[in-house]
């Protein structure tokens, strides 16, 4: 009597007609015609020569012999007289000399019969439909523990049948090339056999009429609809997925506009794109049957948002230029937090051309979307445009003619602006522009020592 471990190879013997599998890319779930040349039992494999694969030059072609293990290795199916080839039936289709397994989508309708009758039949692994006349098609079945079993008799049960009931909204993926991928809601409609779906979508952005509403897709495909996360709204270099063309697209917010809106840029078009935040969240991972946030990488991404070409402000922590921003064009990126700029008014040394530079990410921001005003009050902090730059500085006096005292209590010194010269001062803060007012606070005994600093400052003069 042969040992457990022998059983797997002497099932088959020399010059049974067999079909082998692969596990190659580009190959997997192909079934090959061949026959077995001799069992290899210590090494559990099978010496086969295939029908229709071919090896050799052109001159020298000759049938393919190979080594494959014993687990890739089945009998070949029995032929059935009649085909019952009804839609969302499996089968396999005789393609580039091999058995891959599919799903019937429709009999097309037209004048043949019999063997002649063609049939769309789409392979929802690689998503691709095409058309088999009925001689190049036979009913799939499955082998399993030495018998051959219609797939049709275990597709409940299913890991899609669990996850996905029917009516169930999904959304599936769809790619557009280069990698990309959209997401489309869809609502699960049927169970079909090795966790394949048939769908129906809500929309599509090219319209195909109501059959192209409904696809035969694979579990890998799928995910359930995201849950809106705990985190809030989406901050400056978030990654997001917006609605764009019925689809959720992933990228990445560049900008935080008013009324409720947001500038993205993603690899699905050029640019930026404006989004109003009912069509905006925050990208999650479905990963491991739950939804997860993606760590967030900001440095990695402030190249989306500091193009080259892009009008910045720069800061600087020297000494005498705390509080003060400097008007610049970014030239280039240097690495992920380092980008070369060109100042507006700032010159080399000799003056000779315009300052050029590297700053690092804490000291770089987009210019202020600061409001009009027609007036500033006093108290009220702006910004005073003074030797080439911007610095912070509190309303000290209100002169006449649209001109005021301001007061810069980094270097203690009240000087007069024109209105022109002006701009109410706005704090970069998560990525958004905040008024002074909004911002967060210094405590009450700074304020009461600025109060003090100016009424002291006036009152001396």
């Amino acid at each position: 009597m042969a040992r457990e471990e022998e059983r797997v190879f002497t099932n088959f013997s020399p010059s049974d007609a067999v079909e082998v599998s692969a596990d190659d890319d580009g190959f997997r779930g192909a079934w090959y015609e061949a026959k077995v040349l001799r069992p290899l039992r210590r090494a559990g494999s099978y010496a086969v020569v295939y029908d229709h694969l071919l090896a050799g030059g052109d001159e020298n072609l000759r049938p393919l012999h190979e080594i494959v293990h014993a687990s890739h290795v089945r009998p070949r199916p029995p032929l059935h007289s009649a085909l019952l080839l009804v839609p969302h039936r499996p089968v396999d289709a005789w393609y580039n000399d091999g058995w891959w397994v599919g799903v019937v989508m429709a009999a097309i309708s037209g004048r043949g019969k019999g063997k002649n009758r063609r049939y769309n039949v789409c392979f929802p692994i690689s998503r691709e439909e095409m058309v088999f006349e009925e001689a190049h098609l036979r009913v799939h079945l499955e082998w399993v523990d030495n018998q051959w079993i219609d797939p049709e008799l275990i597709t409940s049960g299913s890991v899609a049948a669990e996850a996905y009931p029917l009516g169930f909204q999904v959304e599936v993926s769809h790619d557009s090339g280069a990698s990309l991928c959209a997401w489309f809601v869809a609502a699960v409609e049927k169970h079909i056999w090795n966790n394949n779906l048939l769908v129906k979508y809500q929309k599509l952005a090219a319209d195909g009429g109501e059959d192209r509403r409904r696809e035969i897709v694979h579990l890998q495909h799928v995910r359930p609809r995201p849950p809106a996360p705990s985190s809030g709204e989406p901050g400056l270099l978030e990654e997001v997925e917006v609605l764009h063309e019925c689809g959720c697209c992933a990228g990445v917010v560049s900008k935080i506009l008013p009324g409720l809106k947001y500038s993205v840029k993603s690899e699905h078009w050029d640019g930026e794109l404006e989004f109003h935040q009912d069509d905006v969240r925050l990208r999650q991972e479905w990963t491991n049957g739950r939804w997860v946030l993606p760590a967030k990488e900001i440095w990695g991404r402030l190249g989306l948002l500091f193009t080259r070409g892009t009008k910045v402000e720069v800061s600087s922590d020297d000494d005498g230029f705390c509080g003060v921003w400097y008007a610049a064009t970014v030239e280039q990126p240097l690495s992920p937090r380092t980008f070369l700029v060109e100042y507006d008014a700032l010159r080399t040394d000799d003056g000779a051309e315009p300052l050029r530079e590297g700053v690092d990410a804490f000291h770089i921001r987009p210019p202020p979307e600061a409001p009009a005003v027609n007036t500033f009050k006093l108290l009220e902090e702006v910004d005073a445009y003074y030797n080439d730059g911007w610095w912070v500085g509190v309303i000290s006096r209100v002169l006449g003619g649209s001109r005021y005292g301001v007061y810069f209590r980094y270097s203690e010194e009240e000087l007069a602006f024109g209105h022109a010269d002006l701009r109410p001062h706005l704090e970069w803060i998560n990525g958004r522009w905040v008024q002074a007012s909004q911002a967060i606070l210094p405590p009450m005994e700074a304020l009461e020592s600025q109060l003090m600093q100016i009424v002291s400052l006036i009152f001396s003069q």
